[in-house]
């Protein structure tokens, strides 16, 4: 149901994948941990609502962990990205030292993932998520009507896509929450609903693209002012505006039959 077998069992092949240096592991591992509470919320009325809050609530535990490792890959990424051909050797030096300390950071962050990942807290998870998933526990409408728990699951989630918010880092990054709920629900009914889901899933993930490199060059853009860094920051300011480009565009993208902005 709503691809939780086939997700679960993603996620758990990408965390034994951490182990084995898999690339991209933490980062795939994280998009299935939000995939699945993606699921768990947005057709929340076809659960259980004390089982599926149980289940979210020790995925998001997983998702934390998983998220302070890949932030810190992103920054290191971002770091190296912003060095442009003609800087001076101390803008050079100063972003290297930034990126090398990030790293580290990176590091101690991987070990410490790891060591958790091969605790026992995972391991329970993963078999309790393995029976959730193979039989989900469902309420009334979820066993009688699957169908209507989607068409509106997938409704509510687009409006609240569109729900009127201001330009502030916070609320954009509540747009883009919104938006990745919609991709993953989406996707998680392509069977069901074809190409409409797909179209959905597409326009939801241009958003949330575009939404997320703007909110990771403000963050870092914020830090390098701190560090004094200010024309690396407005390098990164510039960045960020760019990344907003046609943006009002890609959100009136987000539509379901149905569903109002």
């Amino acid at each position: 149901m709503f691809s939780l077998v086939a997700v679960s069992a993603e996620l758990a092949e990408q965390l034994v994948a951490l182990d084995e240096d898999g690339e991209d592991a933490v980062h795939q591992a994280r998009i299935r941990v939000r995939r699945l509470r993606s699921i768990l919320r947005v057709y929340r009325a076809a659960f259980d609502a004390e089982a599926a809050l149980a289940m979210r609530t020790r995925l998001k535990t997983l998702g934390d962990r998983l998220g302070t490792v890949r932030d810190l890959e992103v920054k290191a990424t971002t770091l190296d990205d912003l060095l442009e051909v003609d800087d001076p050797p101390d803008v050079v030096d100063a972003v290297t030292a930034e990126a090398e300390a990030t790293r580290a950071e990176h590091g101690a962050a991987l070990a410490s993932l790891l060591r958790y990942v091969h605790g026992g807290t995972v391991r329970a998870l993963l078999a309790d998520l393995q029976m959730f998933a193979a039989e989900p526990p469902l309420s009334r409408k979820g066993r009688k009507h699957p169908g209507r728990v989607t068409t509106r699951g997938l409704e509510k989630a687009v409006v609240k896509v569109h729900r009127e918010r201001g330009d502030s880092l916070e609320e954009r990054h509540a747009t883009r929450k919104a938006a990745r709920k919609v991709r993953y629900a989406a996707d998680a009914v392509a069977d069901d609903l074809g190409r409409q889901a797909v179209r959905l899933s597409s326009a939801a993930k241009a958003a949330q693209d575009a939404l997320g490199d703007n909110r990771d060059d403000l963050l870092l853009a914020h830090e390098l002012r701190e560090l004094g860094h200010v024309g690396l920051a407005m390098r990164c300011e510039r960045r960020a505006a760019d990344a907003l480009d046609g943006l009002d565009a890609k959100l009136a993208a987000i539509a379901f039959e149905g569903a109002s902005a």
